[in-house]
C-alpha cells in the first residue's frame, strides 16, 4: 500500500503558492535480483495537487501480488509538473493584480534509494508506505522577486519514504494512515454492509467501510436525512474522512455530503481580493464532475484560475463538518464582499467556459462552500488542548501576526500526525493544517479563532 504526502516549503517562505500539481504515472519496485515490479495506481492517471497535500495523504497504489524478496528501490514517475503562484505587496492582503503565474516543469523519473530501503518483503505480510514529495527541494524560488524560476521534481532528495504507520500521530492503534476529505460523487452505497463509495476526478475512486464509530456531518442533517450511515445516497456530492488499514480496507470516520445531487464543482483558493460584490477567482485545487453531461468535462486541470461569477446565490455555507468554528459573517451571506484572501471556497456551477489563449476560464455559480485551507506556518505558543497560536503564514493571507487556532477535542476532533496531540507541539515547529479559515483578525468584531483545525501535521 502507498500513500502520497508532501512536505511544505521552509518557513517564512517567500513566495505564496497557490497549487503544485502533478500526474504520478506509474510506481515500480526494483528487486535485488533484477527486474521490475509494477504497483497498479489507483487511478490510471493520479493528479495531485501537493499544495492539499502538506497536511494530508492520499491513496495512490495497493497491491496483493508483490512477490516476496528483497527491494533496492522505488521508481516513481511524474509527468505535468506546474505550480501556481503570485506576488504580495507588503501589507496588503491578497495577490497583487496580474500576478498569478503559472510555471511548468519536465516530466521526471525519480529513484529512491534511501531508507527504507532496501526493502524486504516476506509472504503474509502487510507493509505500507508513505512517499513524500519534498516541494522546497523541487522549486527553485527567488525571495526578492517572490517568484518561481524553475520546477524540478528529478531534483536530488526531492522524493522520499518512510513506513506507515507514522511514528507519532493520533491515529488509532491498528491504522496505517488518515486518507482525509476525499471529496467527489458517491457512485454507490450498501446499506447492509455499510459501504460507500466515491469517484474522484483525478485520483480515482475509494470504497470504505463505516462501523460503529462511524460519524455524520451536521450536513446530513440540513439536508432532512438523519444522523446515521443511511445519510450516504448514491448520486450525492460528498467528502469522506477515513483511515487505511493494514489489509487495504479503508475505514469511514465521517460520512459528509455537499449536495443531494450530482453536478460540477470546483474547489479553490482565493488569491486576488474579490473585484467586485459578484466576481473573484480561484486557483482550482480539486474538481468534481457531473456524471452526465458534465459542464467542465475535460477542460479544466489543478491550478488552473477560474473566473466565478455569482448568479442568484443561496445564502452561503461553512462546511464544518462539526468541529468547532466561531461565529462568522460568511454564514449566510450571499455577496463576495465577506471572501478573503487564503479561503478555500467549493463552488456549485451553473455554466462553464473554458480558457482560451490567456483568457482564464469562466464559471457562473449559485452556491458556495466555505472548506478547508492547507497552510503551513511555524508554531508559536501552545494551550493544549484547545487552541495553539501560529505565525509566518504565506504573504497573501496577510496574517502579519501571530494567529489563533481553533482545535477540536469531541466527535469529530482534530487529527494529528507528526506528534499525538496538541501536548506534543512546540514553539518553533513547523506545522501545516488543513483548516477553515474565516479571515484576519480585525475589525470591531475580530473573529478570535480565524482557523479552525480538522488536521496538523508536523513534518
Amino acid at each position: 500500500m502507498f500513500t502520497l504526502r508532501a512536505a511544505p516549503l521552509k518557513t517564512p517562505a517567500n513566495v505564496n503558492l497557490l497549487s503544485f500539481r502533478t500526474t504520478v504515472e506509474g510506481i515500480s519496485l526494483t528487486p535485488a535480483a533484477g527486474g521490475s515490479v509494477n504497483v497498479p495506481l489507483n487511478a490510471n492517471l493520479y493528479q495531485v495537487d501537493l499544495v492539499r497535500l502538506q497536511s494530508d495523504s492520499t491513496l495512490l497504489a495497493l497491491s496483493t501480488n508483490v512477490p516476496v524478496g528483497t527491494y533496492t528501490s522505488m521508481v516513481v514517475s511524474l509527468s505535468d509538473p506546474a505550480v501556481t503562484y503570485c506576488r504580495q505587496t507588503q501589507g496588503m492582503a491578497g495577490c497583487e493584480t496580474g500576478s498569478v503565474i503559472t510555471l511548468r516543469g519536465a516530466p521526471a523519473t525519480p529513484i529512491i534509494t534511501t531508507s527504507p530501503f532496501p526493502l524486504v518483503v516476506v509472504r503474509g505480510q502487510n507493509i505500507g508506505l508513505a512517499i513524500s514529495i519534498d516541494i522546497e527541494k523541487a522549486l527553485s524560488v527567488n525571495g526578492q522577486s517572490q517568484a518561481i524560476t524553475s520546477v524540478n521534481l528529478g531534483a536530488a532528495n526531492v522524493l522520499t519514504a518512510m513506513m506507515l504507520p507514522p511514528a507519532s500521530s493520533s491515529l488509532p492503534a491498528t491504522p496505517l494512515d488518515f486518507i482525509e476529505d476525499v471529496t467527489g460523487t458517491v457512485s454507490s452505497v450498501d446499506e447492509g454492509t455499510q459501504r460507500v463509495t466515491i469517484q474522484t476526478a483525478t485520483r480515482g475512486p475509494i470504497t470504505a467501510n463505516a462501523n460503529n464509530s462511524t460519524i455524520v456531518s451536521p450536513n446530513c442533517v440540513i439536508f432532512n436525512l438523519g444522523n446515521t450511515f443511511t445519510c450516504a445516497k448514491q448520486g450525492q456530492v460528498a467528502s469522506l474522512d477515513t483511515v487505511l488499514n493494514p489489509d487495504g480496507s479503508v475505514t469511514l470516520v465521517e460520512y459528509d455530503p455537499l449536495a443531494i445531487t450530482a453536478g460540477d464543482w470546483i474547489e479553490g483558493i482565493v488569491g486576488l481580493p474579490p473585484s467586485s460584490s459578484t466576481q473573484f477567482q480561484l486557483v482550482t485545487n480539486d474538481f468534481v464532475l457531473a456524471d452526465n453531461n458534465s459542464l467542465i468535462g475535460s477542460n479544466l486541470e489543478l491550478g488552473a484560475s477560474v473566473k466565478i461569477t455569482l448568479v442568484h446565490p443561496k445564502p452561503f455555507q461553512v462546511d464544518d463538518k462539526g468541529l468547532v468554528v466561531p461565529n462568522t459573517l460568511f454564514l449566510g451571506a450571499t455577496d463576495a464582499s465577506v471572501l478573503a484572501p487564503g479561503q478555500t471556497l467549493t463552488v456549485h456551477l451553473v455554466s462553464f467556459t473554458p480558457s482560451t489563449g490567456t483568457t482564464l476560464a469562466a464559471a457562473n455559480v449559485d452556491f458556495l462552500y466555505l472548506r478547508f485551507t492547507r497552510v503551513t506556518g511555524n508554531v508559536a505558543n501552545v494551550a493544549p488542548p484547545n487552541t495553539f497560536t501560529i505565525q509566518s503564514f504565506p504573504s497573501f493571507l496577510g496574517l502579519v501576526f501571530p494567529v489563533t487556532v481553533q482545535l477540536s477535542n469531541g466527535s469529530p476532533s482534530t487529527n494529528f500526525d507528526g506528534v499525538t496531540s496538541a501536548s506534543d507541539l512546540a514553539s518553533g515547529q513547523t506545522a501545516s493544517v488543513r483548516a477553515l479559515y474565516f479571515g484576519l483578525p480585525t475589525g470591531p468584531t475580530p473573529t478570535p479563532t480565524p482557523l479552525s483545525a480538522a488536521k496538523v501535521r508536523v513534518p
